[in-house]
């Protein structure tokens, strides 16, 4: 049963015959349901292939949805969209390898235009991830129309995704700090911990792209 929410001549809310309807961002949408039928159960070769990717997809964004609503929040306001969707529809175009797996060197948890990390890098030692950049911030101007400032913060986070396992901040340490720790008592290299670094300014209108660090390795002093 669909719901008038204003009227005849308004929107409306639920299901009605072989549409549905609802509001999103501020308007009101209608779309047509989908029609089941044995060949769109089976599906062919190629919708196939995008649904594993789509399975892929939401199994590596929902554990990290709130990551992403900040990291994707800027681009999403000028698509007039979600973050989590922006995220969504980047990755199924750009983040998978030949073979159609999830390539997480591909992958991108913030989106934007103020310059991040530079020689950024990460290691685990006693129960931290210690993580280490350049301040570049003193640098000539970029050639770009944000530039990096010395108190834009940093973003880290680290994902276990085998067991969908996550730590990060949103709000870390400042660019000219050069350094931030993420203490967590695991085990390495047992777990496999995927890690990535960016910067976001200190009133949030500027946002840099993510970068992916690789696989947290130990320091050479672990267990000396």
């Amino acid at each position: 049963m669909a719901i008038l929410s204003g009227g005849p001549n308004s929107g409306f809310s639920g299901k009605a015959g072989s549409v549905v309807g609802y509001y999103r961002m501020g308007k009101w949408v209608i779309r047509g349901l989908p029609r089941l039928s044995t060949k769109n159960k089976k599906g062919s070769a190629l919708q196939n292939v995008h649904r594993n990717r789509f399975i892929q997809v939401q199994q590596f964004l929902k554990p990290i949805s709130g990551f992403i609503r900040i990291g994707f929040n800027l681009e999403a306001k000028q698509r007039g969209n979600t973050p989590y969707n922006s995220a969504n529809s980047y990755h199924l175009l750009h983040a998978f390898d030949e073979n159609g797996l999830l390539d997480y060197s591909k992958t991108k948890l913030t989106s934007g235009l103020l310059p991040g990390a530079e020689h950024a890098s990460v290691i685990y030692r006693d129960g931290e991830f210690i993580f280490t950049w350049s301040d570049h911030s003193l640098n000539p101007p970029y050639s770009r129309a944000i530039q990096p400032r010395k108190d834009d913060q940093v973003m880290l986070l680290i994902y276990n995704i085998k067991d969908k396992q996550i730590n990060g901040i949103s709000s870390g340490a400042r660019r000219s700090e050069c350094r931030e720790v993420l203490k967590l008592q695991v085990k390495l290299p047992e777990e496999e911990w995927h890690a990535w670094i960016a910067f976001i300014s200190d009133d949030r209108e500027s946002i840099s792209n993510s970068e992916y660090l690789g696989i947290v390795q130990g320091n050479s002093e672990e267990g000396a």
